[in-house]
């Protein structure tokens, strides 16, 4: 199956091994030539930050105008509920009355580039944090616990030139604002080198040297020869471990979740009937479920919020216990688009939503304190249907349609 993004960004590239042009999608992790059929990873130490290219004939001093792209997943404890929102907006990153407080669909229309050397210009820094924007997405006062998942933060970089105490788009030639002389000094006294550029890693395996496998998107790479997966943190790849949910045939597909074992400080939920007593669950308490060690589940892969947050509990509530092994189904394995520390975060969600005493105990959550004691990916069979995967195991399913538009998000 191809999952490939139906609207996103592009961004026009060059092979870092042949320099043959490649284009990109703004999800992209892989970088693919088409033609030397080099396949390389992309990292960089913070936020990827793009280019809106111009061709200035005059050679005006191009000034680059920062704005914050953010996307992602937004949930919200409020007084009786678990609000959740998908986010996609694009904000100016610097205090300056006049300029546009949005690049609108520009940056859909126009192929963008990576910010590099390369690039002619001054780069004014953001002067708004990209995180204190995001607290103001769906603020409310009467907010528990906010949380941000699967979100992308990144910088597009707006091209304009000044003029006679006039900023202009360098892009439409318009008048933008008018600016005083002191303050564009001020400002360009804040600017700096493009000193950040694009990383590429090989994709061979760090344990056996074969080629990993993965869709462009993908967080986590595979290898069907030494039977591990990888993930890249910093400028290396790290090992992942990972179990397979076995089944008595291969399954057809397969989506990866994340198994966490948690340790929560601040109320009282270590065992499974800890949390059938927080979501008053139709279980009867037995013994054994005093014993039973509690694990939460996320997927680890994008989905509108409504579905990501149902089966988060769904998940959680089954506490499956199904067979696994540690070999990879040589079937479709559905990407890894959501990384484990987002999964984790997601943990205090999952808690907020099964809870049933919401007045009582939705005041006392800032009070919880998480860590992992572990963290599994786990890959889980599913059967394809006409319109849809069902879980081979727990007989759920989810609409082909969602993991379409889950690649947009």
């Amino acid at each position: 199956m191809n999952y490939q993004s139906l609207d996103s960004w592009q961004i026009d590239h060059q092979c870092p091994q042949c320099s043959a042009p490649v284009t990109l999608n703004e999800a992209d992790r892989l970088l693919l030539c088409p033609y030397c059929r080099t396949k390389l990873y992309l990292v960089t130490d913070d936020h990827f930050q793009y280019c809106i290219p111009t061709k200035d004939s005059t050679r005006r001093d191009i000034i680059h105008i920062p704005y914050w792209r953010l996307k992602g997943l937004s949930f919200s404890v409020l007084a009786g509920e678990v609000a959740n929102r998908f986010f996609d907006t694009n904000l100016l990153a610097i205090d300056m009355r006049g300029l546009p407080s949005s690049l609108g669909l520009r940056p859909q229309a126009l192929k963008l580039t990576f910010a590099s050397p390369g690039v002619e210009g001054r780069f004014l820094e953001p002067g708004i944090d990209a995180r204190a924007v995001m607290q103001r997405i769906g603020a409310d006062a009467t907010c528990y616990h906010q949380a941000f998942i699967g979100e992308i933060i990144s910088l597009i970089h707006c091209p304009m030139y000044l003029e006679n105490n006039m900023l202009y788009d360098a892009l439409l030639k318009r008048p933008v604002c008018p600016i005083k002389s002191e303050d564009m000094d001020g400002l360009l006294a804040k600017s700096h080198s493009q000193n950040w550029q694009i990383r590429f890693i090989s994709t061979q395996c760090p344990r056996c040297g074969w080629d990993l496998l993965g869709e462009k998107d993908t967080l986590v790479l595979t290898c069907t020869n030494c039977e591990s997966a990888w993930t890249c943190r910093g400028n290396a790849f790290e090992s992942v471990e990972f179990s397979v949910i076995t089944d008595t045939e291969p399954a057809p597909h397969y989506l990866p979740f994340w198994r966490m074992k948690p340790r929560i400080e601040g109320i009282p939920l270590r065992s499974y009937a800890d949390l059938i007593r927080l979501g008053n669950l139709p279980k009867v308490i037995t013994s054994a479920f005093e014993e039973t060690p509690l694990y939460f589940w996320s997927p680890a892969f994008k989905v509108n919020p409504a579905l990501f947050l149902r089966w988060s509990r769904q998940m959680t509530v089954f506490q499956s216990v199904e067979k696994k092994n540690s070999i990879l189904p040589r079937t479709s394995l559905y990407p890894v688009t959501l990384s484990s520390d987002e999964a984790q975060e997601n943990i205090m969600i999952t808690i907020a939503n099964l809870i049933t005493e919401k007045r009582r105990l939705f005041p006392a959550l800032s009070g919880i304190r998480i860590d992992l004691d572990e963290i599994l990916l786990e890959y889980h069979p599913f059967a394809i249907a006409r319109n849809e995967l069902i879980h081979t195991k727990l007989r759920l399913s989810i609409d082909k349609n969602a993991l379409v538009f889950g690649t947009q998000l």
